[in-house]
């Protein structure tokens, strides 16, 4: 039971390290600082990477006590035993995965964002003009697409 725990509580351990490496990568995003960025990302990716062997681990011990891997054999341990350490830790690492899940949403958010700019900017210089879909046009009808004045009519 202790040596489940502590798997439990060192994946909670790195689960808060990726959500830090994921505030670092939002920062670096936001300062448009690519060197932080380029550091961010390795270390996200050198936590995933933890994360899995730790994923690999809890799924070896959970069928050394006779269940199935993955989130079923987890909850059917979790149902089986009472320790309320055990459960503090599944609650704490629940917690973790929750706030990287939503870290990681604005992470990807501001990613299309750049994304977006990058090709709007990129519009403007091929053709002098960038590319919108309007919801509908002026007189309410759904338009295909339009472009916008050439930069050169602005």
């Amino acid at each position: 039971m202790k040596d489940f725990i502590r798997l439990l509580d060192k994946t909670t351990s790195l689960t808060h390290e990726l959500l830090y490496a994921l505030g670092e990568e939002r920062a670096a995003l936001s300062e448009q600082d690519t060197t932080i960025l380029e550091t961010a990302i390795e270390k996200k990716l050198a936590t995933a990477q933890a994360l899995q062997s730790m994923e690999q681990q809890r799924d070896a011990a959970l069928a050394k006590q006779g269940l199935t891997p993955g989130l079923a054999g987890l909850q059917a341990f979790l149902a089986n035993h009472t320790d309320q350490k055990l459960h503090d830790s599944w609650q704490a690492l629940c917690e973790a995965s929750q706030r990287c899940k939503e870290e990681n949403l604005l992470v990807g958010t501001m990613i299309r964002k750049n994304q977006l700019v990058t090709e709007q900017a990129l519009q403007v210089l091929r053709r002098g003009s960038i590319e919108t879909v309007q919801t509908y046009s002026a007189n309410g009808t759904p338009p295909r697409q339009s472009l916008s004045s050439p930069l050169g009519k602005a």
